[in-house]
């Protein structure tokens, strides 16, 4: 009885991981949260939508104060409260990931790059020309993923050196618009679902979802007044079409010449 209640004595002041001694809920040398007890269902499934999202409670509140201004929060993160907030590249990713994933799924992909590249008189072009256009949409239904990753770093060094009286960093740029591009994401996806239950889809309202945060967080995070920020978020979406024109080009350019091998 003595040796039982001295294990659990020792479950309960020692990391049950490296067996250092616990101040708090977590191993301030491994960092293994302390649980106590055998290991349940409801643990088991708790861990994993942590590991997930590296979330203990910061999901909501990243959601709440990122609704609120994805610039404030973007402010609060890079100066150093993190453990409010979930990494910004991490977000991207995930919301990133549904949102392509339904897509795929619902078709929304195929039916968008189908109308995004409309060439009048189609017929007359020369066959390279139409092999080029159907290879153009092609890359757009089947590689938006890795035009939307070439794109956002690229993105965030010109957004950087565009408020570069800001004295914002590339790193510091970068965590903005992930979680901009991460929310409009993440409102997209809903609509999404409506467009596919109408049959009718079209990335207008992604778009428009990300100017939105985009114009609400540069006033905070780059220190602007509304007429400049709305200025700078209109050349900030001018030069993002580029790039995906640019980006969306450069593939296809290699998807050709790799096929011809």
């Amino acid at each position: 009885m003595e040796n039982s209640a001295a294990a659990d004595n020792q479950d309960q002041t020692q990391c049950r991981n490296c067996d250092v001694s616990l101040i708090g809920r977590y191993c301030h040398s491994c960092g293994q949260k302390h649980v106590d007890g055998r290991l349940t269902t409801t643990a088991l499934f708790a861990q994993l939508f942590e590991a997930l999202t590296e979330s203990d409670g910061t999901l909501w509140s990243t959601l709440r104060k990122l609704v609120r201004n994805p610039g404030k929060a973007s402010l609060e993160y890079i100066n150093g409260t993190r453990a409010s907030y979930l990494n910004p590249i991490r977000f991207f990713f995930a919301t990133f990931t549904i949102y392509i994933a339904l897509s795929a799924l619902t078709g929304a992909m195929a039916d968008i790059a189908d109308r995004a590249v409309i060439v009048d008189s189609e017929n007359t072009l020369s066959d390279q020309a139409q092999l080029f256009v159907t290879e153009v949409r092609r890359t757009l239904a089947s590689q938006v993923d890795l035009i939307v990753f070439l794109v956002i770093p690229f993105f965030a060094l010109v957004v950087r050196w565009q408020y570069w009286r800001a004295r914002r960093n590339y790193a510091e740029t970068l965590c903005f618009i992930s979680y901009v591009f991460g929310m409009g994401y993440l409102f997209a996806t809903p609509v999404l679902l409506l467009q596919y239950g109408l049959q009718e889809f079209s990335t207008v309202p992604k778009n428009a979802f990300i100017f939105i945060l985009f114009f609400i967080g540069a006033r905070s995070f780059f220190e602007l007044h509304w007429f400049r920020s709305i200025i700078g978020t209109i050349v900030s979406a001018i030069a993002y079409g580029f790039l995906s024109f640019a980006s969306t080009n450069a593939i296809t350019f290699v998807r050709l010449w790799w096929s011809s091998f």
